[in-house]
């Protein structure tokens, strides 16, 4: 319409110009033509200026996008709008989310809710953050979740949101950059692990760790092992200075330390010994690795510290054991060498030496020295030695010995040396050694000779007195035929006229004289068990041993039978003896100690209302024990010892008749047989007594 108009006042004024300039009417129609013809063209150009410039505008424009098109979709950045109608429906999303496999077009035609691809513990939290960002603000802000893609896995993705409003302040769209961040996170979260070990690690390290800036000498970081050892916190420790942890003793010197760091800044590690200072000011021992390092870009100076305390006062002790290990060697004349095996090393202790009257400044003599050169090969144990020595040289390993030889002459002059050796035994560091000792004997060998010839003259002794003793046993068997031949002899010829006298004279007899008579026979009856009892006891050591299996409760159900039966029948007798313990011993010998102990238990719980005899055996690990009991008159243990002596009695000859043997007999009896007795009383509430045998 514009143009139309223009066009007309154009041709309406130009004509009416031309008709007042131009008379000529043929001019004036050669100039109209012209007229026209360069109206058309300027309207010609005039149109094509008006279509060129948008046009190109536009296709620059077009350009634009395509480009920017082709950096979105090859950007890690997705690009999308979601509508504030209910739902949050995706109105725009850039085609590059593609890559993580989920369908674009699905999502724009509402097929695919975005609410669904949110990971279900991650929904509420982000439905909750938009409501808030959109009634409270801000309006740029960003979250952090999950995102299921199109193969089923789930990524972290960053989404850097923000809002546009209308005038009233309502929202309109949101808009949101999407980034994967799967990558980044578990890097991260590597990281931090990475960092949680190795905090773990450096602080369970149990060295001490320091870490010390070279430029400023200030601690920059410890582990848990510093603290423990210095007995400061974490950050008390990193205030401290080098000064601060050093002991002012004798020995610490400041510019020993900074030549020491200086060295390490050249890249030299060190391992030193250095004195430090505990919280509390007492001083302790350590050892020091120094290493400079780069952690992060900073130059620092690693320093591992060990506590060797302990280990100081091992090796102090040490060296006053090792003076006086010196000092016994010199006090008991005692040396001592050791042999490596695979260098051929010899060592010898400094005691050694004086013993060999060898010079310590010319070195340790070499194996095949002290094996030819110090000893008498021909002498006691020569051959064994120069034996053992052989067997070294060649790499042998010869078994423990203990030998004796004598010096060489020109060595030391009559002296006799015990030497030992060890069999080859391994070092820590697989070397193997044999060590041995070199012990003085001299005045040994001499007290030795001596009672050599003491020996020879003690043995002379020896059988003088044997045939001495066998001639004395011999008279001793004939006293012991004597006393059972000739003192018994008149005996029976006592009691043969007393039981005449009272057979034939008995009715002649008055009551006192009966009396005589029957104390007569009761004197010989004692008379005879006495004799009886002293060749038995005088008997006891000559009798041999017969070591026979004991079947202990049938021999004592034996030994009972022996007893008088007016005391067993009147007795309550108790068996603790499990039929199938036996042992070996002698059979008579253990049946006589029996006999002797059962005898006098019914004898003395004979005036009992009831006697009371008991009887137990039990075997232990290395004796069988029997115990005899009974409730009878008892003794006093005042008299414990007594009553094993011969001819002891406490008790009255009248009251309990007996010749004061048997116990005597009971133990010569069981100290033949290799065993103890043992007894206990109480007057008046019984006695027992226990046999312990070997087994």
């Amino acid at each position: 319409m514009v143009y139309l108009v223009f066009g007309l006042a154009w041709i309406g004024l130009s004509d009416r110009a031309l008709l007042l300039m131009v008379e000529d009417a043929a001019l004036v129609a050669q100039l109209q033509t012209l007229k026209g013809w360069g109206y058309v063209a300027l309207t010609a150009v005039g149109l094509f200026l008006l279509v060129f410039y948008p046009l190109r505008a536009r296709d620059r424009a077009s350009r634009e996008a395509r480009r920017l098109t082709g950096i979105v979709e090859r950007s890690p950045v997705v690009a999308i709008e979601w509508a504030t109608t209910p739902g949050w429906p995706v109105t725009f999303v850039s085609p590059n989310i593609a890559r993580w496999e989920i369908d674009r077009h699905a999502l724009l035609r509402g097929e695919l809710h975005y609410a669904d691809l949110i990971h279900p513990d991650d929904i509420d939290r982000i439905v909750t953050d938009v409501a808030a960002h959109i009634d409270h603000g801000p309006d740029r802000y960003t979250q952090i979740y999950r995102l299921r893609s199109g193969a089923g896995s789930w990524i972290w993705v960053e989404d850097r949101t923000w809002f546009t409003r209308d005038e009233a302040g309502r929202v309109t769209c949101i808009h949101g950059l999407l980034l994967d961040v799967t990558e980044r996170l578990r890097a991260e979260q590597d990281l931090r692990d990475s960092e949680t070990r190795f905090r773990a690690i450096f602080d369970n390290v149990q060295e001490a760790i320091l870490l010390q800036d070279l430029d400023t000498e200030a601690l920059i970081g410890v582990n848990a092992a510093a603290e423990q050892m210095y007995g400061y916190s974490r950050a008390e420790l990193l205030d401290c200075s080098v000064d601060d942890l050093s002991a002012d003793e004798s020995g610490y010197d400041v510019q020993r330390q900074k030549a020491l760091m200086e060295r390490a800044r050249r890249g030299e590690q060190l391992v030193f010994e250095w004195r430090a200072r505990h919280r509390d000011g007492h001083g302790f021992w350590v050892e020091a690795n120094l290493q400079a390092t780069e952690i992060a870009g900073e130059r620092l100076l690693l320093v591992t510290l060990r506590n060797i305390e302990a280990r100081k006062q091992a090796e102090a002790a040490l060296a006053r054991q090792v003076d006086r290990l010196s000092q016994a060697e010199r006090h008991a004349g005692l040396g001592s060498w050791e042999y490596l095996l695979e260098t051929r090393e010899m060592w010898w202790s400094d005691r050694l030496y004086g013993l060999l009257d060898c010079d310590a400044r010319y070195g340790t003599p070499t194996l095949e020295s002290f094996a030819r050169n110090f000893f008498d090969l021909d002498s006691e144990d020569g051959a064994s030695f120069s034996a053992a020595m052989e067997a070294l040289l060649a790499d042998g390993e010869p078994g423990p010995r203990r030998l004796l030889l004598k010096a060489r002459p020109e060595v030391r002059a009559d002296a006799w040396f015990s030497i030992t050796m060890e069999a080859p035994m391994e070092r820590a560091d697989g070397m193997h050694y044999v060590q041995g000792t070199v012990l003085e004997v001299t005045e040994l060998k001499r007290r030795e000779l001596e009672l050599r010839d003491l020996n020879a003259t003690l043995e002379q002794r020896v059988a003088e007195r044997t045939a001495a003793l066998q001639a004395l046993n011999q008279e001793l068997e004939s006293f012991s035929y004597a006393v059972s031949h000739d003192l018994k002899a008149p005996l029976r010829g006592i009691e043969g006229y007393s039981q005449l006298l009272e057979a034939d004279y008995g009715e002649q007899l008055e009551g006192e004289g009966r009396t005589f008579v029957r104390n007569i026979r009761q004197g010989v009856a004692q008379m005879n068990e006495l004799i009886s009892d002293l060749l038995a006891y005088s008997r006891m050591e000559r009798r041999p041993l017969e070591e026979r299996e004991v079947r202990v409760r049938a021999l004592v159900e034996e030994v009972l039978e022996s007893v008088d039966p007016a005391l067993r029948e009147r007795a309550e007798v108790t068996l603790e003896v499990d039929p199938a313990l036996v042992f070996y011993s002698d059979p008579d010998g253990v049946a006589l100690i029996l006999r002797n102990l059962l005898e006098n238990a019914f004898k003395f719980s004979a005036e009992r209302e009831t006697p009371q005899v008991m009887v137990q055996a039990e075997s232990r690990s290395a004796t069988l024990g029997i115990l005899i009991r009974d409730n009878g008159i008892g003794f006093d243990m005042a008299f414990q010892d007594r009553i094993f002596d011969i001819f002891q009695r406490l008790n009255r000859a009248e009251a309990y008749p007996g010749t004061g043997v048997g116990l005597a007999l009971v133990r010569r009896a069981v100290n033949r047989l290799g065993g103890e007795i043992h007894a206990e009383g109480t007057p008046g509430a019984g006695a027992s007594f226990e046999v312990e045998f070997p087994r």
